[in-house]
């Protein structure tokens, strides 16, 4: 989890993963379709959130559908939206989409798990990829 950590604090310091500065995830209230509006990477402690694994090779998301509560207040290891395990024998880096390009939200080492924190309204949805793989996962916010 250090990796992680240490990631985000370089990342909080220049305004890369904070809450407001995803801006560009942020659709306006009346689009057809609502998209998360932010999403951070945290270290996890065990607790009953929805979680999704990085299994096989090309890795892959298992489920690759989740439905988990937006984050009030400030992302941590006990306040987050879902978990990630990453099941696979090599590091991951973890992508969401941003607009229409692919930001990097973190890397999840081997065995390490982490937790996502996304904000947004009811109904919104993110996308996450897996650095060199096709498959996505796609979380609607409750």
């Amino acid at each position: 989890m250090g990796s992680i950590r240490n990631q985000l604090v370089r990342a909080a310091a220049v305004g890369a993963l904070g809450m407001t500065a995803m801006a560009g995830f942020i659709a306006p209230a009346s689009a057809a379709q609502a998209t998360a509006a932010a999403a951070h990477m945290t270290g996890v402690a065990p607790a009953a959130k929805p979680n999704t694994n990085i299994e096989g090779s090309p890795a892959k998301w298992a489920p690759a559908k989740l439905t988990a509560a937006p984050v009030k207040g400030t992302c941590s290891g006990t306040n987050y939206s879902f978990s990630v395990d990453n099941k696979t024998k090599k590091s991951q880096v973890i992508q969401y989409k941003s607009g229409s390009s692919k930001k990097t939200l973190g890397t999840l080492k081997k065995g390490e798990k982490a937790g996502i924190c996304a904000t947004g309204a009811k109904g919104a949805k993110g996308t996450f990829y897996i650095k060199g793989s096709k498959s996505v996962l796609t979380v609607t916010l409750s």
